[in-house]
């Protein structure tokens, strides 16, 4: 039972590791990382922390925690991609596109006029995945959620965006992995964190407005939201 509470455990820390900090962390940070979050997820609980020293000196259940975490980070980015191929077509009206329209899309994804970052897709993607009723947007509240205010997270939905944009232009959807889209995902962090030094008033605003319509949405379909509220 304990050795299954701390796979729990570090699974849900590295989904929001990739949400979070590195959407695309390298397989050669894999051992590190995933023992990093094996022992910062189990270290305030005594009765884990003491099967981890256990676990530490048994080399087939450590190797068994490590490739159960570092496979979170997958699941997470293919279960958020394929929410996005559900999402984007409608968001985007891609059913009256023309393939030039596409591209323009691909180009200038996060855009809707000359509003960086306020196409409705960023509230919308942020809501199916992270604040339904047991998800963990929603558990952690509206006061230090790590879910705001975050950088990669708003690249994660870009990224994602972009790769069901590319695979509706090729005729197949495209694999959100590393390989295809870990050059994107740092370029486009880069990107972001330019302008917030730029312009953090506007990313600000951005936020306030996202976090506004995500808390909305939770009112809007009547879900018990008293935990969020503490």
């Amino acid at each position: 039972p304990r050795t299954k509470r701390i796979a729990v455990c570090t699974h849900k820390a590295m989904c929001l590791h990739v949400a979070t900090v590195n959407s695309f962390p390298s397989a050669f940070d894999r051992e590190e990382l995933c023992w990093d979050l094996l022992v910062s997820s189990t270290r305030d609980n005594e009765v884990l922390w003491e099967k981890m020293s256990l676990i530490q000196n048994d080399d087939d259940l450590k190797a068994y925690l490590i490739d159960y975490t570092w496979k979170a980070a997958g699941h997470l980015r293919g279960e958020f991609v394929t929410k996005a191929r559900i999402s984007v077509p409608s968001t985007y009206g891609i059913g009256e596109l023309k393939h030039e329209d596409l591209k323009f899309l691909v180009q200038n994804l996060t855009y809707d006029d000359a509003s960086p970052l306020q196409n409705t897709i960023f509230r919308l993607l942020l809501s199916i995945q992270w604040w339904g009723p047991k998800e963990e947007g929603r558990k952690w509240g509206q006061k230090k959620n790590p879910f705001f205010n975050n950088i990669p997270i708003l690249v994660l939905i870009s990224s994602a965006v972009e790769c069901v944009l590319l695979g509706i232009m090729r005729g197949h959807p495209m694999d959100f992995s590393e390989a295809h889209f870990k050059p994107r995902w740092d370029h486009y962090v880069s990107l972001l964190e330019n302008f917030e030094k730029e312009c953090p008033s506007y990313l600000e605003m951005i936020w306030d407005e996202l976090k506004e319509g995500v808390w909305c949405i939770i009112l809007f379909f009547h879900l018990d939201f008293t935990d969020c509220l503490k």
